[in-house]
């Protein structure tokens, strides 16, 4: 039976307890995380503004943004006090019967509508729900961290999140660039509820660094990635507005030209849609208004490159630990990952790497056709899963 996420849902109250450390949220169990749960539709008119921590717009609809996404609705969820939205899809008539649910981990500094062009693709895979991250810039996830954002601590709210929607052993996880990190973590931490991760461009732990480099990481690299944060939160308070102006600017040359690149955000704007466009340029016009919000983004930039370069063993070991099968998408034409740490990472048993051509790191907005494609293929091999119709 599917669970209902679009439509009128019923208020639901379960029990539990949750536990605040220092460096944030701690769950000791995932299903700890919330003690309340209640969902609701959010007013049809769209709020540019959230008052919940985070910038984006919503809709009781989508499609009254775009034709293109129709079907598509903002749900709003209650967790333990801090307030969580994401955008769901039913399955297309044509998805399989028993199709899992598609759920997709934004970038750490990203929101659940970064990637909306997708989801009316992916649907034909089953249903599609995209989460805001707590206390990213652009959704509206409260954030219940004290110091920012971490890969395990955002792992730890995908885990919750997903069992607290009651979606039993029929999750594939999608990640895409620092999501791909959060993504494969929380895999760890619900193998019984996962059936598979696709993760897209990510970063992982780099895979050719040379000893010397490994040791000016684990020396020089832990008092930058300790000092990196509050130096960084300094200049973005600074120049913040400067820096979205430059990435707005940037994204709307690149994407009036077909072919156009660009080195700040890499991929082809040129060959994203001009609604998913728009929709970018709408939510950095509002970060530009509250430019102290991208603080967020040092901890978690932090965090990355830790777990890329100083904490490697430790996160190659967890990426060992997933027992379930893994996609590894990227576009060859992505200047921003390393094709050859990627496919070393795709050794793993269980990992399939896919390159696809003539596509960058916005692989899954520059060919969400493509992308689905590779994700159906790869579903049609792994035992218990049916093709759509």
């Amino acid at each position: 039976m599917r669970p209902a996420m679009i439509g009128p849902t019923p208020r639901i109250v379960l029990q539990g307890r949750t536990v605040f450390i220092e460096n944030g949220l701690s769950i000791s169990d995932p299903s700890l995380y919330m003690d309340r749960v209640e969902h609701r539709r959010p007013h049809r008119a769209p709020n540019i503004m959230g008052k919940e921590g985070g910038i984006t717009v919503r809709y009781d609809d989508w499609g009254v943004r775009s034709q293109r996404w129709a079907g598509l609705c903002s749900v709003s969820t209650s967790v333990c006090g801090v307030p969580v939205h994401y955008v769901g899809a039913e399955p297309a008539s044509t998805a399989p019967p028993d199709a899992p649910v598609h759920l997709l981990v934004p970038p750490m500094t990203g929101g659940a509508s970064m990637w909306i062009d997708l989801v009316p693709h992916l649907r034909q895979l089953g249903p599609v729900i995209s989460v805001d991250l707590p206390g990213t810039i652009v959704g509206h996830t409260g954030d219940p961290y004290r110091h920012g954002p971490r890969a395990d601590l955002d792992a730890r709210f995908v885990s919750a999140f997903v069992r607290q929607l009651r979606l039993e052993s029929r999750v594939v996880l999608h990640g895409w660039s620092t999501g791909g990190l959060v993504a494969a973590l929380a895999a760890t931490m619900m193998p019984e509820k996962t059936r598979g991760v696709v993760l897209v461009a990510p970063a992982l732990p780099w895979r050719r660094t040379s000893p010397a480099e490994a040791l000016g990481w684990q020396t020089l690299g832990r008092l930058v990635v300790a000092a990196g944060p509050p130096m960084t939160r300094a200049v973005l308070r600074l120049a913040g507005r400067r820096m979205l102006d430059a990435k707005r600017t940037a994204i709307n040359d690149a994407g009036s030209i077909s072919g156009g690149r660009t080195d700040l955000i890499g991929g082809d704007p040129g060959r994203v849609s001009r609604a998913q466009v728009d929709l970018w340029l709408d939510g950095l016009e509002a970060a530009r208004e509250q430019p102290e919000r991208l603080a967020g983004t040092a901890a978690a930039f932090a965090s990355i490159v830790k777990a890329m370069f100083i904490t490697q063993r430790p996160t190659n070991e967890a990426l060992d630990s997933v027992r379930v099968p893994v996609l590894v998408l990227w576009g060859r034409d992505d200047h921003v990952v390393d094709p050859t740490s990627l496919m070393q990472h795709a050794r793993r048993p269980g990992w399939t790497p896919r390159p696809i051509d003539d596509v960058g790191h916005l692989l899954p907005v520059e060919a969400p056709d493509l992308y689905t494609q590779a994700v159906c293929q790869w579903l049609a091999v792994i035992p218990g899963f049916g093709r759509p119709a």
